[in-house]
């Protein structure tokens, strides 16, 4: 497949879950829906890992890292994007979603001792700083820990707690990805749907067709699938070329909510976006890089 054909149908993919997680959780609480798009998800990513091939037996230290990762990059953005889009609109799911590598260099920087804080990186995080502000203030303003400030606030856990995962797998070696997705979803399916019982209950919902197509949509054409496209797209172009897809998500994001729930966002929204995305992908000139070599 060609690469920009990659490129442009991985962020579509990650752009549609904040739309279907909107439409979903009108139907189910969000640690209901959380625990079943891992519940779910999970046979899809078992069957992809057959099919790659034989799997080794994981050892221990595959053991922790498969439940560390379940937990940070599973178990809390899955319920906390649900809970956070009970509240607010697609579009500024996505926008608030696209902030991961900026938190991403932020804990790099705290954790890793071979990507040590330097000036560039506190004037990047500065400038990403003032671009989450732009994009979550004026809901926070407007509405303090109301309904648009709270979902705004529990959006941004999600992708705190992915950068999180993204700096727990660079202190851990490697294992093939898609065993590691299948031990991470089923981990969070352990740990997501007790909690779901006991917090929201039996939900009772009627499996319309409707219904089951959003749910699966989600799972399949949100979840699974823009992952296993951004599988092959680092595997084809590089993780570089890869990255690209989450600084596209929010556009898809944003057109998806104007045509299917007529959303309109602030301008000051996208300069906020546009703030965010320069923090985390700008590189120094080389001849810049030379000189600190």
């Amino acid at each position: 497949m060609p690469t920009p054909l990659l490129l442009i149908l991985s962020a579509a993919g990650f752009g549609a879950s904040t739309l279907l997680l909107g439409l979903n959780v009108a139907y189910f609480p969000p640690w209901t829906l959380a625990a079943l798009r891992a519940a779910i998800g999970l046979p899809l990513l078992i069957i992809v890992a057959g099919l790659t091939g034989p799997q080794k037996l994981p050892t221990w230290h595959d053991v922790v890292t498969v439940v560390a990762g379940g937990i940070f990059v599973v178990a809390i953005p899955f319920v906390s994007m649900a809970a956070g889009m009970q509240y607010i609109p697609t579009g500024m799911g996505g926008m608030l979603y696209a902030t991961m590598p900026l938190f991403t260099l932020g804990l790099a920087a705290l954790f890793l001792k071979d990507e040590p804080a330097t000036l560039e990186q506190g004037i990047r995080i500065a400038i990403g700083i003032i671009g989450v502000v732009l994009i979550a203030g004026p809901g926070l303003i407007a509405d303090g820990l109301g309904q648009a400030g709270l979902g705004t606030a529990l959006t941004l856990i999600s992708p705190l707690s992915y950068a999180a995962g993204n700096v727990w797998f660079r202190r851990r070696r490697k294992m093939q990805p898609f065993m590691l997705s299948a031990g991470m979803f089923l981990v969070g399916t352990v740990a997501v749907w007790p909690l779901a019982l006991v917090i929201d209950g039996a939900v009772q919902v009627e499996p319309t067709g409707y219904l089951i197509f959003i749910l699966l949509a989600l799972v399949i054409f949100a979840t699974v699938a823009p992952n296993l496209l951004n599988y092959a797209l680092v595997q084809q172009a590089g993780a570089n070329k890869a990255a690209l897809a989450m600084f596209l998500m929010p556009g898809f994001s944003v057109l998806f909510g104007f045509l299917f729930r007529d959303e309109r966002l602030p301008l000051i929204a996208f300069g906020g976006l546009a703030l965010v995305i320069a923090a985390s992908a700008a590189r120094r000139p080389k001849a810049l890089r030379r000189r600190a070599m």
